[in-house]
């Protein structure tokens, strides 16, 4: 009976390397892979912003001659 339970340390001891060798070894090769998603995210959204932005339609109104805005600009300016 005393040998059958000699037996099983083996296996027991094979369990706990597993049981705690896998989460250790994963984490030890992966340890900076949540730095890296956050790289990622950061860059996905920086390229999914548009680089060429529309101008505003103030500064747009002040180029057209015939808007009031461009006649107090001419105004102001003297001509």
């Amino acid at each position: 009976m005393m040998s059958w339970f000699w037996l099983n340390i083996p296996l027991a001891v094979l369990f706990f390397c597993c049981w705690a060798g896998i989460p250790l070894w994963l984490t030890f090769t992966r340890w900076d892979a949540e730095l890296k998603a956050k790289h990622a995210a950061l860059a996905a959204r920086a390229a999914a912003e548009p680089a060429i932005t529309r101008p505003a339609p103030a500064a747009v109104a002040a180029h057209e001659p015939g808007s009031p805005v461009y006649a107090a600009a001419v105004a102001l300016s003297g001509r």
